[in-house]
Protein backbone atom coordinates (compact mmCIF):
# COMPACT_ATOMS: atom_id res chain seq x y z
CA UNK A 1 0.00 0.00 0.00
CA UNK A 2 1.62 3.68 -0.62
CA UNK A 3 2.54 5.83 1.34
CA UNK A 4 -0.18 7.88 0.13
CA UNK A 5 -2.99 5.55 0.85
CA UNK A 6 -2.24 4.58 4.09
CA UNK A 7 -1.11 7.77 5.73
CA UNK A 8 -4.93 8.35 7.12
CA UNK A 9 -5.54 4.98 7.67
CA UNK A 10 -2.12 4.97 9.67
CA UNK A 11 -2.81 7.51 11.88
CA UNK A 12 -6.11 6.84 12.68
CA UNK A 13 -5.14 3.44 14.43
CA UNK A 14 -3.44 5.00 17.17
CA UNK A 15 -5.90 8.07 17.28
CA UNK A 16 -9.11 5.62 18.06
CA UNK A 17 -6.20 3.29 20.21
CA UNK A 18 -6.51 6.43 22.41
CA UNK A 19 -9.71 7.99 22.51
CA UNK A 20 -11.71 5.62 23.65
CA UNK A 21 -9.75 3.78 26.13
CA UNK A 22 -8.69 7.28 27.92
CA UNK A 23 -12.95 8.23 27.71
CA UNK A 24 -13.80 4.06 29.23
CA UNK A 25 -10.54 4.15 31.81
CA UNK A 26 -11.00 7.94 32.66
CA UNK A 27 -13.38 8.20 35.48
CA UNK A 28 -12.31 6.21 38.13
CA UNK A 29 -9.21 9.09 38.26
CA UNK A 30 -11.45 11.97 38.33
CA UNK A 31 -12.41 13.66 41.82
CA UNK A 32 -16.43 12.45 41.67
CA UNK A 33 -17.71 16.26 42.24
CA UNK A 34 -16.69 17.02 38.59
CA UNK A 35 -16.15 13.74 36.76
CA UNK A 36 -19.17 13.59 35.59
CA UNK A 37 -18.85 16.94 34.14
CA UNK A 38 -15.75 16.57 32.90
CA UNK A 39 -16.27 12.88 30.92
CA UNK A 40 -19.75 14.64 29.40
CA UNK A 41 -17.15 17.57 28.26
CA UNK A 42 -14.19 15.33 26.94
CA UNK A 43 -16.12 14.57 23.54
CA UNK A 44 -17.57 17.99 22.96
CA UNK A 45 -14.43 19.49 23.28
CA UNK A 46 -12.74 17.32 20.87
CA UNK A 47 -15.63 18.09 18.27
CA UNK A 48 -15.89 21.93 19.26
CA UNK A 49 -11.37 21.71 18.48
CA UNK A 50 -11.99 20.00 15.53
CA UNK A 51 -14.80 22.11 14.05
CA UNK A 52 -13.29 25.21 15.12
CA UNK A 53 -9.26 25.17 15.68
CA UNK A 54 -9.21 22.48 13.58
CA UNK A 55 -11.15 23.85 10.51
CA UNK A 56 -9.27 27.33 11.01
CA UNK A 57 -5.60 25.37 10.56
CA UNK A 58 -6.62 23.62 7.50
CA UNK A 59 -7.10 27.23 5.82
CA UNK A 60 -3.25 27.42 6.11
CA UNK A 61 -1.54 24.02 6.79
CA UNK A 62 -1.79 20.72 5.33
CA UNK A 63 -4.46 18.07 7.00
CA UNK A 64 -1.42 15.97 7.72
CA UNK A 65 0.54 18.67 9.52
CA UNK A 66 -2.89 19.56 11.39
CA UNK A 67 -2.82 15.88 12.56
CA UNK A 68 1.05 15.51 13.37
CA UNK A 69 0.35 19.03 15.32
CA UNK A 70 -2.63 17.30 17.44
CA UNK A 71 -0.67 13.84 17.87
CA UNK A 72 2.77 15.90 19.13
CA UNK A 73 -0.15 18.48 21.38
CA UNK A 74 -1.59 15.37 22.76
CA UNK A 75 1.15 13.80 23.43
CA UNK A 76 2.61 16.68 25.41
CA UNK A 77 -1.10 16.85 27.26
CA UNK A 78 -0.53 13.08 28.18
CA UNK A 79 2.58 14.51 30.45
CA UNK A 80 0.80 16.92 31.93
CA UNK A 81 -1.83 13.65 32.91
CA UNK A 82 1.11 11.92 33.99
CA UNK A 83 2.14 14.75 36.53
CA UNK A 84 -1.30 15.79 37.20
CA UNK A 85 -3.39 12.40 37.36
CA UNK A 86 -7.04 13.09 36.70
CA UNK A 87 -6.22 17.29 36.18
CA UNK A 88 -9.70 18.34 34.84
CA UNK A 89 -8.02 20.93 32.52
CA UNK A 90 -5.75 18.48 31.39
CA UNK A 91 -8.80 15.41 30.56
CA UNK A 92 -10.07 18.74 28.49
CA UNK A 93 -6.78 19.58 26.87
CA UNK A 94 -6.20 15.71 26.17
CA UNK A 95 -10.09 15.91 24.29
CA UNK A 96 -9.21 19.24 22.40
CA UNK A 97 -5.83 18.01 20.66
CA UNK A 98 -7.19 14.31 20.01
CA UNK A 99 -9.67 16.91 18.06
CA UNK A 100 -7.47 17.89 15.90
CA UNK A 101 -6.31 14.89 14.58
CA UNK A 102 -10.26 13.63 14.35
CA UNK A 103 -11.47 15.92 11.22
CA UNK A 104 -7.87 16.39 9.92
CA UNK A 105 -7.64 12.94 9.27
CA UNK A 106 -10.43 12.84 7.70
CA UNK A 107 -9.08 15.73 5.07
CA UNK A 108 -6.13 14.08 4.42
CA UNK A 109 -7.99 11.74 2.41
CA UNK A 110 -8.42 14.02 -0.70
CA UNK A 111 -5.21 15.83 -0.36
CA UNK A 112 -3.11 12.69 -0.20
CA UNK A 113 -5.11 11.07 -3.26
CA UNK A 114 -6.36 12.27 -6.22
CA UNK A 115 -8.36 9.98 -7.66
CA UNK A 116 -11.75 8.22 -6.69
CA UNK A 117 -9.99 4.59 -6.11
CA UNK A 118 -6.98 5.87 -4.18
CA UNK A 119 -9.55 7.98 -1.54
CA UNK A 120 -11.63 4.48 -1.40
CA UNK A 121 -9.03 2.13 -0.60
CA UNK A 122 -8.09 5.32 2.19
CA UNK A 123 -11.11 5.34 3.26
CA UNK A 124 -11.14 2.00 3.58
CA UNK A 125 -7.96 1.49 5.38
CA UNK A 126 -9.41 4.57 7.90
CA UNK A 127 -12.25 2.29 8.63
CA UNK A 128 -10.40 -1.09 9.38
CA UNK A 129 -7.66 0.50 11.42
CA UNK A 130 -10.23 2.36 13.47
CA UNK A 131 -12.32 -0.78 14.15
CA UNK A 132 -8.56 -2.42 15.05
CA UNK A 133 -7.81 0.99 17.16
CA UNK A 134 -10.81 0.49 19.35
CA UNK A 135 -10.93 -2.98 19.37
CA UNK A 136 -7.36 -3.50 20.85
CA UNK A 137 -6.95 0.33 23.01
CA UNK A 138 -9.18 -0.46 25.89
CA UNK A 139 -7.95 -3.62 26.72
CA UNK A 140 -4.82 -2.95 26.67
CA UNK A 141 -5.01 0.26 28.39
CA UNK A 142 -6.88 -1.82 31.33
CA UNK A 143 -4.45 -4.22 31.27
CA UNK A 144 -1.54 -1.54 31.56
CA UNK A 145 -3.49 -0.28 34.43
CA UNK A 146 -3.79 -3.72 36.44
CA UNK A 147 -0.20 -4.33 35.57
CA UNK A 148 1.15 -0.90 36.39
CA UNK A 149 -1.76 0.66 37.97
CA UNK A 150 -2.30 5.13 36.58
CA UNK A 151 0.98 5.05 34.71
CA UNK A 152 -0.11 3.02 32.54
CA UNK A 153 -2.52 5.36 31.19
CA UNK A 154 -0.08 8.75 30.72
CA UNK A 155 2.87 5.37 29.26
CA UNK A 156 0.72 3.75 27.02
CA UNK A 157 -1.41 6.63 25.59
CA UNK A 158 1.70 8.71 25.11
CA UNK A 159 3.35 5.73 23.25
CA UNK A 160 0.46 5.25 21.01
CA UNK A 161 0.46 9.21 20.08
CA UNK A 162 4.27 9.32 19.78
CA UNK A 163 3.81 6.53 17.60
CA UNK A 164 1.20 8.16 15.63
CA UNK A 165 3.32 11.23 14.92
CA UNK A 166 5.93 9.37 13.91
CA UNK A 167 4.13 7.36 11.68
CA UNK A 168 3.04 10.06 9.82
CA UNK A 169 6.51 11.80 9.54
CA UNK A 170 8.02 8.72 8.37
CA UNK A 171 5.06 8.33 5.57
CA UNK A 172 5.62 11.75 4.57
CA UNK A 173 8.89 11.27 4.22
CA UNK A 174 8.40 8.30 2.33
CA UNK A 175 5.89 10.50 -0.40
CA UNK A 176 8.59 13.21 -0.78
CA UNK A 177 11.12 10.75 -1.70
Amino acid sequence: MSPRVAAAGMGWLFYTFCFVSVLTVMPPFLAPDYRAIVMGAMPLASIVSSMTLGVYLLRSMSAVSVVVLGFGSSFAVMGWLWVSPGHAWACLALAATLGLIQGASFAAVPQLNDTAATQAQANGAMAQMGNLGNTLGTPVIVAGLLWLGYAALPIFVGTALALGLCTHLVLARLRNT
